[in-house]
């Protein structure tokens, strides 16, 4: 480690203790480290996500910051740096979406944080359950006394009892569905890469059209759904070799961990001609959303995701304030839950019409209530949403593949994968489960991912030749 870097890791740990920024009780304004008050749309204020985002979808959430005059800076895919930062913080107990979130965060500071700024480092999730995202504001108040920072606040997620920190409601509904749509252009590009004609002059062009889009939207020439209808007729338009139900696919499914560790696996597929998918984001957001209803719901005796998100039990009349306060939280969820569904069928469409777009889109509250028959969603857990994620993948029978990737120590992902277990050895599609430690696989886990490969090709070529002897009897 050069003079250079050893005085810069000295400071993110600075001895003489600093007063910590935080908000006002009312989520009105902030206080700085000198005690003074900053108010919410001062330009020193910069937002980080220290997840790891697509290159798409990080682009066009940034520009939709900077139209509402917000500073806003996103992690890059996990790495090996980043994971070296976190050893400076961590114990290595922690779970990867841990380690590797507290790794972007010193990354952040240590080379992209002005001094002058005032940092506002956002938590992908703000949840009371059986994960370890429920010690994360104990583990960053922690952290936080620890880094010692000036003007930084730690864990903070944005919601209506924060007052959103201070950013406009819909900016925040909009975040997520960029991050949405960023994840669909990925499936696009995956399905492209295996079909095209020519792979890297239609990737080009791809990436050509797909800027076009970004930049159009930027500035103000198009909308999200006029700029995505062009695009999609453009798109359309690049030669191709093969229709996509002919190519072999495989489906990388899990829980949130996947933004952390899907990349060596999903370019292993890519490489050998198999159309490539990690499940949509969108799965998990809506997990986060509907915790409030589920809660709410089932405190009246309502155990199935059927029967909670059922309307007519969120209505607020006659209720007690108590009660009333919870009911309408609860409304809220079912409400941002609808929009976002809503919004994703829009989308996808509306990209369809480019031919790349292949999986199908699954109600988030029956794909909760297909996990539900085998573990309880009321956990409150990933585990149901990653076992309805198998179980419709097999229903649907557009896979020939499906990888259920977790990290070793993330009790979520374990459990659906003691329970998937059974289930896969009952079905035709092959399937794997993946403990991973980070971005990485080792030898036995490629060789695992060749046998998928080649069972999945296997798989394709027979429902190729059975749709064939269909058509011919008819």
């Amino acid at each position: 480690m050069t003079e250079i870097e050893q005085s810069k890791n000295k400071e993110l740990f600075k001895t003489n203790k600093v007063k910590q920024a935080r908000f006002s009780d009312d989520y009105k304004y902030i206080i700085d480290s000198e005690g003074q008050k900053v108010e919410l749309d001062d330009s020193r204020i910069v937002f980080v996500d220290p997840e790891p985002r697509n290159s798409y979808g990080r682009r066009l959430v940034i520009n939709l910051f900077k139209k509402y005059n917000r500073n806003f800076r996103i992690s890059k895919e996990t790495d090996a740096s980043i994971l070296q930062y976190s050893k400076k913080i961590c114990s290595g107990r922690e779970c990867l979406a841990s380690v590797a979130i507290a790794g972007a965060v010193l990354k952040d500071i240590h080379e992209y944080r002005d001094t002058n700024e005032i940092t506002i480092y956002r938590t992908p999730i703000d949840q009371h359950g059986p994960c370890q995202n429920g010690a994360w504001p104990v583990l960053w108040e922690t952290f936080a006394k620890r880094l010692n920072m000036k003007n930084a606040i730690f864990c903070a997620f944005p919601k209506y009892s924060n007052n959103y920190l201070g950013l406009n409601r819909d900016l925040i509904a909009w975040e997520n569905l960029n991050f949405v749509i960023g994840q669909y252009l990925i499936e696009a590009r995956n399905a492209l890469q295996c079909v095209a004609e020519k792979k890297n002059i239609a990737l080009d062009k791809f990436e050509e059209l797909t800027s076009d889009f970004i930049d159009n939207v930027k500035e103000g020439k198009k909308t999200l759904n006029t700029g995505l209808v062009k695009w999609a007729k453009e798109v359309a338009q690049i030669p191709l070799k093969a229709k996509i139900k002919e190519i072999p696919k495989v489906l990388i499914f899990g829980g949130l961990n996947l933004m952390f560790d899907h990349y060596p696996i999903e370019d292993f597929f890519l490489e050998r001609g198999i159309i490539t998918k990690v499940v949509d984001i969108v799965e998990s957001m809506s997990l986060i959303l509907a915790e409030s209803t589920i809660r709410y719901v089932f405190k009246k005796g309502f155990i199935t995701p059927k029967e909670q998100f059922n309307e007519q039990l969120l209505d607020p009349t006659d209720l007690d304030e108590n009660d009333r306060k919870e009911a309408l939280r609860a409304k809220r969820s079912r409400n941002a839950l609808k929009f976002l569904d809503s919004q994703c069928k829009i989308f996808r469409k509306i990209m369809g019409k480019s031919g790349l777009l292949f999986d199908s889109y699954i109600d988030f509250i029956d794909l909760l209530n297909e996990g539900n028959k085998y573990v309880s969603s009321n956990s409150l857990s990933e585990t149901p949403v990653i076992t309805g994620r198998f179980l419709h993948s097999i229903k649907e029978g557009i896979y020939d593949g499906l990888i259920n990737l977790g990290t070793f120590n993330c009790q979520p992902a374990m459990n659906s994968q003691a329970i998937i277990r059974p289930l896969a050895n009952k079905c035709d599609i092959p399937y794997a489960a993946i403990d991973c430690e980070g971005p990485w696989i080792s030898t036995n886990q490629r060789r695992l991912l060749e046998t998928i490969a080649v069972q999945a090709k296997r798989l394709r070529k027979k429902k190729n030749e059975k749709t064939i002897q269909v058509y011919s009897q008819v």
